[in-house]
């Protein structure tokens, strides 16, 4: 089913352009998924093997991590190599390789390396062609996965978006997440032009602009316990355990079109001493911003703005309509609602019960998270919801 719907949402589609994209599809929690890259994909998987991802996966699915590994979710990735070096050099180590074995995955993640070339960044030849090559080669494993993967059904592909040196030896650091950034989109517009008839669009996981808000919010204080970009860093461009917690949360939004808001904070079973662990405040923060990072991006193909929720576990029904909620709360006599404006602040405590409306009036124009539990503790749930103000 999933796969027929995928192909009739492509067919529908094709011809729009990368700024036009359809709604992206929301992938099962058991996808098989291989993330081709380098080191900025690592973090995925490293610190700490098999990875926070890896680990919220196996909390998620309820299968054990090391079953995942390279099983569920490959890991295909050789340090500092470009999308040309993996094209053209099979994965070592026995990993799985994501042109050479595609025909084993669902779904293809993909990055290159930094820092890209860039339109007007030089005008030598060597330059130049390093441009082309880059969106080339992109678009190279964008048509394999559809022709070849899952055994020839065919295989989407999402985009991974880095980052530069905090230190700025490749430009300044948050100028570079910007500029860079029209080259992923630039590169994922030539694949999307050049990719084969039927194939569904790439979509992006927008880790500049992930990087992007947490720079500028730790610049305005809101970010807790951060001061300084270098503390989600190991060294100047690779990330520690605070910045692969951002991470896994942003791949698991745009792998299945999910707010991450309540997902664990501690994705370390047993950490050595000294582990940087995520902070239930620092992860409701990354949690709520990386849900609005990828919901107002329009090439991750996430829009928040439905009109219909229902809780995973079916233990509720939310509708939103203007600024007022209803719920029915399948057979629960009330719950609780908190609503937190994007900082992290709670700015509105209520409970209702079963058929009543909220209105959320007397706010801001602007994005906001909202946690409900039922009173009797048996579940939660949270998600972000658009309010227009006054």
């Amino acid at each position: 089913m999933y796969f027929r719907l995928l192909c009739l949402l492509v067919l529908l589609t094709h011809t729009l352009s990368a700024q036009e994209l359809p709604p992206k599809p929301a992938y099962p929690f058991g996808i098989k998924q291989i993330h081709s890259g380098h080191s900025l994909t690592d973090p995925l998987f490293y610190p700490h093997w098999p990875g926070q991802y890896v680990n919220l996966m196996s909390s998620v699915t309820g299968i054990p991590a090391w079953q995942l590994s390279n099983v569920t979710i490959g890991k295909s990735t050789a340090p500092g190599s470009s999308m040309m070096y993996r094209w053209d050099n099979k994965i070592s180590n026995g990993a799985p390789d994501a042109r050479l074995d595609i025909g084993n995955w669902e779904v293809l993640s993909i990055t290159e390396v930094v820092p890209l070339a860039v339109e007007g960044g030089n005008t030598q030849s060597w330059y130049l062609n390093r441009l082309q090559q880059q969106r080339t080669y992109l678009s190279n494993f964008v048509n394999n996965a559809w022709s070849n993967g899952n055994d020839g059904k065919g295989v989407p592909t999402l985009l991974w978006t880095t980052w530069t040196s905090i230190d700025g030896k490749d430009g300044p650091f948050r100028e570079m997440l910007d500029s860079q950034g029209k080259e992923w989109e630039a590169m994922q517009e030539y694949a999307n032009k050049n990719r084969p008839a039927g194939a569904p669009p790439v979509y992006i996981i927008p880790g500049h602009k992930m990087m992007a808000r947490i720079y500028d919010d730790i610049q305005k204080g809101i970010v807790p316990g951060i001061s300084d970009i270098k503390q989600l860093f190991s060294d100047n461009i690779h990330t520690n355990e605070l910045g692969a917690y951002a991470i896994a949360m942003i791949h698991y939004a745009c792998m299945f079109n999910k707010s991450p808001i309540g997902l664990p904070n501690q994705l370390i079973p047993n950490p050595p001493a000294n582990t940087p662990i995520p902070t239930p405040e620092f992860a409701g923060y990354v949690q709520r911003m990386v849900w609005e990072v990828v919901t107002s991006y329009p090439r991750s193909g996430i829009n928040m703005q439905s009109t219909d929720l229902t809780s995973e576990e079916g233990h509720f029904q939310l509708r939103q309509s203007g600024n007022t909620l209803f719920f029915d709360l399948q057979g629960h006599e009330s719950v609780c609602l908190k609503l937190y404006d994007m900082s992290g602040v709670l700015i509105h405590n209520e409970c209702v019960v079963s058929g009543n409306a909220l209105p959320l009036t007397g706010y801001q124009s602007g994005v906001y998270a909202y946690t409900i539990n039922s009173m009797k503790g048996d579940f939660m749930y949270g998600d972000v919801i658009v309010i227009s103000g006054d």
